[in-house]
């Protein structure tokens, strides 16, 4: 709990600092680029366009009780992406800093921060993309759309744990960054992100949901194609938010603990 009360105070004590560096940080990905933050816009595109291609035109897969195959899709890959976009990233975020650490006195803590705010800004873009999509998909809207918004915070919540985990971690096992590349392959074969969970036999689902990145994939779709408030599923929020929490705090604690040894490390 303390963890995150210190979070908290840190966010507010620097949020103009956080807020500047993630707009800098999105205007240096696209700087010099024709497109710019276009860019932004195309690549969820491109990357919708594909799978739909594969699924949908070439695997002709049917609609997944009564969504088309884009729209269910769509609902998993959204925060999917959000979330690895947010790990890689991090996890080399001290490296790619370590300017700021070895020269000054600064909040390390908030680097992972602003990486997970600049990667939202892009979350939100990708959100317009898939609205219509379901718009033009004839699935009707619900007031339980605006529950999204708690899922985000629980993928918020858990994209930084693990980003002070692995950024920390990183800086003094260098092998972090390629080993995670290789977990998060597995990672998304093992979240039902193109495929249904019904697909397996019945033994085997419970394995399958004790990956919290399920809760939140299956948590968009509820909110967007199923209309099924979150706290019907409460079973399966209590577990996600222990795990969730305890991998917040694991996270924050590691961090801290290494952070006097970031600069000679660096």
């Amino acid at each position: 709990m303390s963890t995150i009360v210190l979070f908290l105070k840190m966010l507010y004590q620097y949020r103009a600092v956080i807020a500047t560096m993630a707009l800098q940080e999105i205007k240096n990905k696209y700087i010099g680029t024709m497109g710019g933050v276009v860019w932004s816009i195309i690549n969820p595109l491109l990357t919708i366009f594909v799978y739909w291609l594969v699924f949908s035109i070439g695997l002709k897969v049917r609609p997944i009780e009564d969504a088309p195959f884009i729209v269910y899709f769509c609902a998993g890959l959204i925060p999917w992406m959000t979330f690895t976009d947010t790990l890689i990233a991090n996890t080399n975020v001290l490296k790619q800093k370590s300017y700021l650490i070895k020269k000054m006195v600064f909040p390390t803590e908030i680097l992972p921060i602003v990486t997970l705010l600049s990667n939202l800004i892009a979350h939100g873009i990708m959100l317009i993309i898939f609205l219509i999509i379901l718009l033009f998909s004839g699935l009707s809207f619900s007031l339980i759309n605006i529950q999204v918004l708690y899922y985000i915070i629980a993928l918020c919540i858990l994209s930084l744990g693990l980003s002070w985990l692995l950024s920390a971690i990183n800086v003094f096992f260098r092998d972090t960054s390629m080993i995670l590349g290789v977990v998060i392959n597995l990672w998304f074969w093992l979240t039902p992100i193109v495929w249904i969970i019904d697909i397996l036999p019945v033994r085997y689902q419970p394995v399958i949901k004790l990956n919290p990145m399920y809760y939140i994939v299956d948590g968009y779709r509820n909110a967007f194609i199923y209309h099924i408030p979150f706290w019907k599923n409460y079973k399966s929020g209590i577990y996600f938010w222990l795990i969730c929490l305890s991998l917040f705090a694991c996270g924050g604690l590691v961090f801290k603990k290494l952070k006097s040894e970031f600069g000679d490390a660096l």
